[in-house]
């Protein structure tokens, strides 16, 4: 059975054709606004980060379609994408509830019945990979804004982009920050106990971490799976084993929920030994903790970051009057993401999603273009964007703040107990 693409995919192409073959340097803006959608969990347990999420990718169109020339970001100058002649984005959105049977029918939704171009995704992994096999169904290109599981650039979805870093990069900001601690006694290299929450996700990032543990010059004392009701008492046989030479000088942990990154934080708590936090749980938690806590987590952007950034502090200050309140982590993601899809989309100057494909696997964003504290935004084969990189936070003075990299951190990072004090 032989695919027709949508006619105004058709109406694209000949147009670009004429173009190219009159030699034309003007181009006629379409009659309608280009539609770009968002996919989000906008009701259930996730409903306020993707309502966030939505906000940053609705400034991130606002802030292309109209003028905005102080503003250093792609696009922000002019009105519209100059590529189609000053031509509009229009944003439209999906609720997919956080279940991936949901957000796959959104998918098939948003391009057949609302003849979107492009989709950006701010979900669970779950459902963003639901949402790239419709995508690859369907050949229109997905930016996932939000996941880091390494897993989703590994199963040969061609439409799939990611814009933020990996667990895999997130976990390397934090092996360069553990390469700073202090020496164990006695010398030999660090030792981290690596604990996961239990699950499916968990078991996975555990053989990811426990690849990337040597390559950072560590070793593996002990692997632990934690759920959110385990006791903090279940780190203890393992950080205090008796045996001085083979304890543990920092716990490496990852969680998917904040109840799992809650109970992991309890029971590194009461070791002492620096944590350093990886996967979407620690990255959403907010919670107020004790200030002997040495918890440090891996993140895509931060606060601290952002008031030292011009760029990112100009976007912030733009949002704020928007929305009346703080951008989030969510909101500079898909900010970042929608930013990324309207640049595709001008450089290729065209509504056709192949076109766009192509742009995003051209597509070369310098980091002084960016609000997010990464080398820029430059997609590998896999769609994974390989200038993405993390800061470290650490909890001090009621709050997390920036302590990692050097250049950057507003305080220095702390060790243990001691230096909490």
């Amino acid at each position: 059975m032989i695919r027709l693409r949508p006619a105004w995919c058709l109406v694209w192409c000949l147009a670009s054709a004429a173009a190219a073959t009159g030699g034309c340097t003007s181009v006629t803006p379409p009659a309608r606004p280009l539609v770009v959608g968002v996919l989000a969990p906008l009701t259930g347990p996730a409903a306020e980060t993707g309502a966030d999420a939505v906000r940053g990718a609705q400034l991130a169109v606002e802030v292309v379609n109209q003028a905005h020339p102080t503003l250093a970001v792609p696009l922000a100058a002019g009105t519209g994408l100059p590529g189609l002649g000053g031509a509009a984005l229009q944003l439209v959105t999906a609720d997919t509830a956080g279940n991936p049977v949901t957000a796959s029918a959104q998918v098939s939704a948003l391009v057949t019945e609302r003849h979107a171009i492009g989709l950006i995704t701010a979900d669970s992994a779950e459902s963003t990979e639901a949402a790239g096999t419709e995508v690859q169904r369907l050949r229109v290109p997905l930016l996932d804004a939000r996941t880091t599981a390494d897993y989703l650039t590994e199963l040969g979805v061609d439409w799939y982009f990611r814009t933020g870093p990996s667990d895999s990069q997130l976990a390397d900001s934090a092996f360069s920050l553990l390469g700073r601690q202090p020496a164990r006694p006695g010398g030999g290299g660090h030792r981290v106990l690596l604990v996961t929450e239990a699950g499916a996700e968990g078991a996975a990032a555990a053989v990811r971490l426990r690849e990337l543990v040597p390559r950072s010059g560590a070793a593996v004392a002990a692997q632990v799976q934690m759920s959110a009701a385990d006791s903090p008492d279940t780190l203890d046989p393992d950080v205090h084993s008796g045996d001085a030479g083979a304890e543990p000088d920092a716990v490496l942990a990852w969680a998917r929920s904040t109840a799992g990154a809650a109970a992991i934080v309890a029971a590194a708590d009461r070791s002492g030994i620096p944590l350093y936090g990886l996967g979407q749980g620690f990255r959403q938690f907010d919670r107020p903790l004790p200030e002997a806590t040495t918890m440090m987590r891996a993140m895509p952007w931060s606060q601290d970051y952002a008031g030292r950034n011009p760029v990112a502090r100009d976007v912030l200050r733009l949002y704020q009057q928007r929305f009346d309140r703080p951008m989030s982590a969510a909101a500079a993601d898909a900010f970042t993401a929608m930013i990324t899809l309207a640049g595709a989309v001008d450089a290729a100057r065209s509504g056709d999603p192949a076109a766009i494909r192509t742009a995003l696997r051209q597509t070369s964003l310098p980091a002084t273009s960016m609000i997010m504290p990464w080398n820029g935004v430059r997609f590998g084969p896999d769609g994974q964007n390989i200038l993405a990189a993390a800061v470290v936070e650490q909890w001090q003075f009621r709050d997390f703040r920036l302590v990692y990299p050097v250049e950057l951190a507003i305080t220095a990072a702390r060790w243990g107990r001691r230096d909490a004090r």
